[in-house]
């Protein structure tokens, strides 16, 4: 059984850590591309603007149809800053290296510190799902919260399995 938990925590390592490096290639990737249009972005919101006071003169089908286009317009420009998908890849890499301090554990004892890494994962894991902007980019066709969660679930599960093997040697009975 504790064979089993090592080779099941070695690749979940070893999964987490690859895409973990990926998730952080990508995040700051966005975190570049979402600086350099940041002037772009903000040239469309005034243009928005000015469709929307054009709009008010319209009526009917004619005015309904352009306000539904401003609306998906408006969507399509609500996207994250740079800081976020930099915060982003920082959480990608420190998943990444919880799972490798994790892989140290499945080997040697260490009780309390598996626990708190654990903790530590599953803490980063929620933030890192919790931040990521829910659309794609140009870097693939995941979102950036479908990327955090294909990063989150090997970390955990290579904490979890650090976790379980916390009682590695037994320790003799001091009275």
């Amino acid at each position: 059984m504790r064979i089993l938990l090592r080779i099941l925590g070695i690749i979940a390592v070893i999964v987490a850590v690859g895409m973990g490096t990926l998730g952080v290639v990508r995040n700051f990737g966005d975190a570049k591309d979402a600086k350099e249009s940041a002037p772009l972005v903000e040239q469309a919101k005034k243009d928005l603007e000015t469709m929307k006071e054009n709009v008010k003169q319209l009526s009917g089908l004619e005015a309904d149809a352009m306000n539904t286009e401003i609306a998906d317009m408006e969507e399509m420009m609500d996207i994250a800053s740079p800081g976020t998908y930099t915060t982003l890849g920082i959480l990608m890499a420190l998943l990444a290296l919880t799972s490798l301090i994790s892989a140290v554990f499945l080997f040697k004892a260490g009780g309390k510190t598996t626990a708190m890494i654990l903790g530590a994962t599953l803490v980063i894991s929620l933030a890192a799902i919790v931040l990521s902007p829910d659309f794609s980019s140009k870097y693939g066709a995941m979102s950036n919260r479908t990327v955090a969660i294909i990063v989150a679930v090997p970390a955990l599960l290579a904490a979890l399995f650090a976790f379980a093997m916390r009682n590695g040697k037994k320790q003799p009975v001091q009275a």
